[in-house]
């Protein structure tokens, strides 16, 4: 498979007549973008905001970032299986990508059935960067929806109204000749080289919500629990994985890195993506089990293992080292660590195979004791979750906020230590 990925930098957005990306600027039609969010008779109110760097703006109820990209070439469309889009395999030809903005999706609304109806999630932009997502420019795609519709309806407007904004904004260069441009294939490469495989772990809502499409991590819009998947690392370029943040894996710095280093440190033979969140230790050993068994039938002699939950979740994970380490493949194992606020400890369940780890940090900012300074806007919920470790402490969403709740998944963090 091989995906050419052209970047289109966005130093500016404005609002203006028309649609358009030109010399590194990107001109909106508001009104035009409104009109086709608004044609779907299951949204009762759309708003479009625009934030930047530096603005004194909290943007609350995100259930989803994504960047804007368009299939050029090739099957299939970017961000596969969701609302409708077609489940052709994607990861060939060539995408066009808008760098340096982001469609932030925002809507109150359950995920599903017994949710707690919070949404802890929330992008400050007011302080210097402090996560990639606040180093973006945001458009904010801000929706009210039918409150007469199910759950499940109401999850799929809202991210389809999300998806229409992104692919107008990545429409506009669909005819150009990108800036940059950067080509992705596994080509054959020295066979003494050790072959690796990433391995990426994802929640799934079915066992909290008993629905097999309730939104949330979606493999070619599957939300539902099932084994393990073999992707291509192109499909995860293209959007096979919708996370609720796309963004984040799109640009997943590992992966990228991976990829970057294939032939030259290893020889990168896949990616595997296991779901999390099963019912029973038995299914959660036959997730790890298989998924190591894949490594092993690719011929993976080391694997790096990442995940995007902690919880009940991270028993599939850390059971995945385990597996992984018991067949011979030496993994690196890159997770976040439990808030100290909980008394608990770092890791869950920490295993003597986990001999190689990789903090990604507490999701803190600083110490505990610095908070967030109040702002001067919020868009989204009135009201947020002060500490998600705990769930509890409901305030203001606009006034100081203890720490910060970002969680690194997939290492943007720069920060390191070393133990000895």
């Amino acid at each position: 498979m091989r995906l050419e990925i052209g970047t289109f930098p966005v130093n500016d957005v404005t609002f203006g007549s028309h649609s358009r990306w030109q010399d590194n600027n990107l001109e909106i039609n508001r009104e035009e973008l409104l009109e086709d969010i608004l044609s779907d008779p299951r949204i009762t109110s759309a708003e479009l905001e625009l934030v930047r760097p530096g603005d004194s703006v909290r943007v609350t109820s995100v259930r989803d970032v994504i960047e804007p990209r368009v299939k050029v070439e090739g099957p299939g469309s970017v961000y596969p299986g969701v609302c409708g889009r077609p489940v052709l395999t994607v990861g060939t030809g060539r995408t066009h990508r808008l760098s340096g903005v982001a469609v932030v999706e925002v809507a109150e609304v359950d995920m599903y059935d017994g949710n707690d109806g919070w949404l802890d999630d929330f992008i400050d932009m007011s302080a210097e960067p402090l996560t990639p997502l606040s180093s973006n420019i945001n458009l904010c795609v801000v929706v009210k929806l039918d409150e007469n519709l199910d759950l499940e309806d109401q999850n799929d407007a809202a991210h389809a109204a999300a998806l229409v904004v992104s692919d107008r904004l990545a429409a506009t260069v669909v005819n150009l000749e990108p800036p940059e441009i950067e080509t992705f294939e596994l080509t054959e490469t020295d066979p003494a080289l050790p072959k690796v495989v990433y391995i990426s772990c994802h929640r799934s809502p079915q066992h909290y919500s008993d629905s097999l499409n309730a939104f949330w991590t979606s493999i070619y819009g599957l939300t539902r629990l099932t084994p393990p998947w073999l992707l291509h690392p192109n499909e995860l370029l293209d959007g096979a994985i919708s996370v609720r943040t796309s963004w984040e894996f799109v640009n997943n710095p590992t992966v990228l890195e991976m990829y970057r280093r294939h032939g030259i440190d290893h020889n990168f033979v896949g990616c595997i993506a296991i779901r999390t969140r099963w019912s029973s230790q038995p299914e959660k050993d036959i997730t790890s089990l298989q998924a190591a068994k894949t490594a092993a039938l690719l011929g993976a002699t080391g694997a790096i293992i990442a995940y995007d939950a902690g919880g009940n979740d991270f028993m599939e994970v850390i059971r995945t080292v385990q597996a992984c380490e018991q067949e011979g493949i030496k993994t690196v194992f890159m997770t976040g660590e439990e808030d100290p606020s909980t008394g608990g400890p770092p890791l869950l369940e920490p295993l003597p195979e986990a001999r190689a780890i990789v903090s990604t940090g507490t999701g803190l900012r600083g110490n505990v004791s610095e908070p967030l300074p109040a702002v001067e806007r919020v868009i989204g919920q009135s009201e947020i979750i002060a500490d998600p470790s705990q769930r509890q402490q409901i305030v203001a969403s606009g006034g100081p906020i203890p720490g910060l709740r970002w969680q690194d998944h997939y290492g943007f963090t720069r920060m390191s230590g070393y133990e000895f």
